[in-house]
Order: C-alpha cells, then structure tokens, then sequence
C-alpha cells in the first residue's frame, strides 16, 4: 500500500479507529482532550487528503472480479469532505459544554467520531457498494446519537428513523442489482455506466427508469424527500443539539451525495434528461420544499421548525440536481454548502438558548425567545445571518444557490415545470422569512412593555461562541465567494458530467 493510499484511507478509518478506541480504557484521563485532539487530527488529515492526493483508484478489499470495497478522492469527494472537516470538529467544540449536562458522554463521542469517518467514507465511495456500505454504516451508527437521551420520545423517533432508513435502503439496494447487470463498470464514472447498446437490444429502457426512480426514492429517505420524510422532524429535535446539528446539516448530505453519484456517475445526465424520471423527482422535490415550509411555518416549538426547514431545505439541492444543466448542479453545490453552515448554525444558536433557559428538556418553543437578543447578542446575531442565508438575502450563500437554481430551471425542457419550480422556490423564500425573521426580531425588539428582568443572565463561553461564529460567517462569505465555487464547480465538475 502506497502512502498516497494511506493518506485516502485515514481520513476514514481513523475516526472510526479513535472513536471505537473510547469504548475501551480512555488514553487521556480527559475525555474532551482526547475527542478534541482526535477530531481536530481528522479535520487535518482530511484538508491534506483532499490536496494533496491524485484521482487515484484505491481497493481496499476485492470481494469478487467485479464487486470491491474500494475508495477515490475525486472532486466531488474533495469539496464535501473539506465541508464535513470544517463543520464536524466546530460541532464537537460547542459538544463539549453543552453534552455536561446531558450524559453520558463516552458513548455519545465515541459515535460522533466514528460518525465523522463514515460521513467522508461515503464522499469517497468509488463505487456503488462501498457508497451503500457506508450508507447503511452510517444509520446504525447515527441511532444512538439519536436515541441519547433514551427518554420515551427519543427512542420513539430512533424507531422512526429506522425504519424509514432501512425502507430507503431497500429500495437503493434494489437498483445495485440492476446497475450491475446493465452497467459496463461497477466504478463511479462521470457521465454513467450504463451499457446502452445492452440496454436497448433489449428493450428495457423503461426498467431502467423504473429502477432508478426507485433508487433515488431510497436514497431521497435519508435526505428527507416526500414520502420518506416523516423521520427527520422527528428525530432531530429529539437528539441533544450537535448531533442534530450534523444530522441536519451533514448527514442528510449522504442522501444527496449518494442520489447525486447515481444521477451523474451510474445513469448519466443524458439517460435521464426529458424522461419521467427527471420530472418525477422535480416534482417530488418541489412537493417537499412546500410541505416542509408550509410546517415549518406553522411550528411552535424551535427545533422541530429548524427540523421541518431542513425538510424543505435540502429538497432544494434534489431539485437543482435534476434541472441535469450546468447551473442547476452550480446552484447544488452552493445549495450544499451554505445549507451545511446555516442549518448547523440554527441548531447551536437554538441549543443555546435550551441549555441556559430550559434544562432537560428537548425542544423549547419559538414564541418563548423575547427578549433573549440582550443576554445572548452573538447567539442570535448569528442565528440571524443563518437565518438570512436561508431565506436567500444577496451576499450570502443561499441567494447564490437560489439564483443558480432558477437560472437552471428556465432551461429545462419542460419549460412549465422549470416556471412553477421558480414560483415554489419564491414562496418558500416567504415562508422561511415568516418562521424565522420573527424569532430574531423577538429576541433583540421584544416590545415596550417587556420584562427584561425576567430573562436569565447568561455568560456564554468562548468554546460556544467560536463555533456559532465561524459557521455564520461561512454562510455568509459562501455567497461573496461564489464565484469561486462556481469557477471550481465548470471547470471540475461540469466539464465531465454534462
């Protein structure tokens, strides 16, 4: 093995080496500077990875002729494990406060590291089964996160969210079998594998769509897609705040970056452009941005409104995703990022205001937050630029996103469908205005006749702060720079895929 090999490996299965490693006698004494110094050693190693590595094929293990565990630092695995590095050890910072009053923490850390690698595992993936691998990996390894509380709500909803993965996954293992029968390589390749000669000999074009219709449904699961979206509003308010603050922000990624590598690396954007499939999906993700708003908007209590935003949110990348033109996957990958950084951010800035206001409890409610702007500016400062980055003010990272997107969707070929797509995304821009806005105007304009003595005095600490900062700050500066991610995306992405 090469040292270029090891240096695409460690980034997953150091993590998960380290994290399992807590399970047994700690090697600090200090459980915080072992999780810290572990994760920050993975950010590092991953940064490195991604820059310094080639587009090299790597076989970790080689079941069969044609079946590999096997791994590739490609661009799209570049820029998400570069995400991931950056938002992962930020959580963990803000984890180390606020998990000392919700124990146990040995076991919630020893998961969330190993969470970490399994999350870049699936980045990396070169092919179908190692991304399913790790996407299966990844939801037995999220339960307990989920389930940390072990309250009665908290493994109600990790039954939930059981049950909805493993539906998802089914259905995604189905389209492997077929992939494998109809495809020239088991190897993730830009512009697909489909044998279409073999294909059309036999007539089985539209097997084919009904197979990969199916399999983005699955995958769609962990990405909340309507109908398998019932876990996530579920389950995230249930969880202590850092893991749903990756849960949201990250993991539902997985379902994106596994529905993406089937769309652009196993069917191919020419296969799917004009079909039923791709209007199907558009819908579906339309239907989702909708409901999810429309919830959201409707929600009393705080995290299950973030929850139900992320329902809506992350719909957005599934829809600029099968626009299958070059500003549609531009307004993905921004989509990507700045949901990434603004989402987590909410989730810190709510569980702030749970850890100082409302102990032990899972949720506290979004009418409750008058007032809280004088002891906790920076919490909801920050909270407000997330905010921003949501609904899609210019300068930040989600306007880009949003641009890109309807610049996408007038060059569908069902121009009708590309003009009601951009009437959906104007609408859930109102709505994601109308459920956030008012928490942040609350909490620094409570009103003449507000109480301000009956909001706690809160000192905040720094390891809180910095991570609330950082993210909100890259939501924002995603969308000065996105002619950058733009560059980066035509020039390595756009070029092979299209």
């Amino acid at each position: 093995m090469t040292s270029n090999d090891l240096m695409i490996l460690a980034p997953v299965l150091f993590p998960i080496i380290t994290g399992f490693a807590l399970f047994s006698r700690p090697i600090f004494e200090d459980r915080h500077v072992y999780v810290g110094v572990m994760t920050f050693l993975t950010a590092i190693i991953t940064f490195f990875s991604a820059f310094m590595t080639n587009n090299d094929l790597i076989v970790l293990w080689k079941i069969t002729g044609t079946l590999s565990i096997a791994f590739r630092m490609d661009y799209p695995a570049r820029a998400f494990s570069c995400l991931v590095a950056f938002i992962w050890p930020l959580v963990t910072l803000y984890a180390f406060e606020y998990l000392r009053r919700r124990p146990p923490v040995d076991r919630f850390y020893a998961f969330f590291l190993s969470v970490f690698g399994i999350l870049i595992g699936v980045s990396c993936a070169a092919n179908l089964l190692t991304l399913y691998l790790f996407y299966e990996l990844m939801t037995f390894m999220t339960l307990p996160l989920v389930m940390h509380s072990q309250q009665r709500e908290a493994i109600r909803a990790t039954v939930s969210y059981l049950l909805y993965s493993l539906l998802g996954a089914t259905l995604a293992l189905g389209g492997f079998f077929f992939f494998q029968v109809y495809g020239v390589s088991m190897e993730f390749t830009p512009g697909g594998v489909l044998d279409i000669a073999k294909i059309t000999a036999g007539k089985n074009e539209n097997m084919i769509l009904i197979v990969t219709f199916l399999t983005l449904i699955g995958f769609g699961a962990k990405a909340g897609l309507v109908p398998l979206h019932a876990w996530l509003p579920t389950a995230h308010p249930v969880a202590p705040t850092p893991a749903s603050a990756v849960l949201s922000g990250l993991i539902t990624k997985a379902g994106v970056i596994a529905m993406f590598r089937v769309i652009y690396y196993v069917v191919g954007a020419d296969f799917l452009r004009g079909t039923w499939v791709q209007y199907a999906i558009i819908i579906m993700a339309l239907l989702t941005i909708f409901t999810g708003s429309m919830m959201a908007f409707i929600e009393k209590h705080l995290k299950k409104r973030i929850a139900w935003s992320s329902v809506s949110q992350v719909s957005y990348v599934v829809f600029a995703m099968m626009l299958l033109n070059s500003d549609g996957i531009s307004g993905a990958v921004l989509q990507i990022a700045s949901h990434a950084m603004s989402k987590s951010c909410l989730f810190l800035g709510a569980g702030v205001v749970i850890y100082f206001t409302l102990e032990g409890a899972n949720y506290h409610y979004a009418d409750q937050l008058r007032g809280v702007g004088k002891e906790l500016p920076i919490t909801m400062t920050c909270f407000g630029l997330a905010s921003l980055s949501l609904i899609g003010l210019p300068i930040t990272g989600g306007f880009s996103a949003k641009w890109y997107m309807c610049l996408g969707a007038l060059k569908i070929l069902n121009f009708n469908l590309g003009i009601a797509g951009i009437i959906i995304l104007m609408i859930s821009a109102l709505l994601t205005a109308g459920y956030l806005l008012p928490i942040v105007t609350d909490a620094f304009f409570p009103g003449n006749d507000f109480d301000y003595s009956s909001v706690p005095s809160i000192k905040l600490s720094w390891n809180m702060k910095i991570p609330l900062l950082l993210l909100s700050a890259g939501a924002v500066l995603t969308g000065l720079f996105a002619g950058e991610i733009i560059k980066f995306v035509n020039e390595k992405l756009i070029t092979t895929l299209l």
